[in-house]
């Protein structure tokens, strides 16, 4: 239907997941309006989504010269993301920042991934010639994944024990803030990020 209602202009449709503000706009009427329709039911919004144990895919390892040296789980305040906070489109390389809703609390923490890494130029220009749609941390497997493009998947890391805890508190996190997270890509702790993608992990089937 996007194809056909596009035929006659010039622009080219393709498929994403990182349709952050089409998701967003979807939410709030599925919320705020649909309810209020005559002969709304409750059932006729969304999907069933795709249960994980479902999911039997196998994640690619990554190039060894994509690979980061380090992997830590970290939170910033949201409102370092809202405006009049520090992090802008101005400082986070050749990332992006996906819009963050309204309906946060300010005090809120989010959930992020540092990679440190001395080819983080190289890996940050890979991440952005793809389209990471998030970040997931597989705790069953033992395994930090990141999604891109439609469903391809890649294996970043492999947790241990004390991994898997920080990876739980980084999952339930991201359920708080409906999916919302970040990664940085660095050389070391004291570096600017070469890339920094905030991110928000859309809900199967809506």
């Amino acid at each position: 239907m996007i194809n056909i209602a596009l035929s006659e202009v010039d622009v080219v449709a393709k498929p994403s997941r990182c349709t952050f503000s089409l998701a967003q706009w979807l939410e709030e009427r599925n919320r705020d309006v649909y309810p209020k329709m005559e002969g709304y039911r409750a059932t006729m919004a969304g999907g069933t989504g795709r249960a994980s144990f479902l999911d039997v895919r196998t994640p690619v390892k990554l190039p060894d010269a994509l690979r980061g040296e380090k992997y830590a789980f970290v939170a910033l305040p949201l409102a370092e993301f809202l405006e009049g906070g520090s992090i802008t489109n101005e400082n986070i390389g050749v990332g992006r920042l996906c819009p963050i809703g309204s309906n946060f609390p300010a005090d809120a923490f989010v959930q992020g991934i540092v990679i440190l890494t001395q080819r983080a130029e190289g890996l940050s220009s890979w991440l952005a010639g793809t389209e990471v749609a998030g970040f997931k941390a597989e705790l069953r497997r033992r395994t930090l994944v990141m999604e891109t493009d439609i469903d391809n998947q890649y294996l970043m890391a492999k947790l241990n024990d004390v991994q898997r805890e920080e990876a739980a508190a980084f999952e339930e996190g991201k359920d708080n803030l409906n999916g919302l997270h970040f990664v940085s890509v660095q050389v070391d702790d004291e570096s600017d990020p070469a890339g920094f993608w905030l991110l928000r992990e859309i809900p199967e089937g809506l």
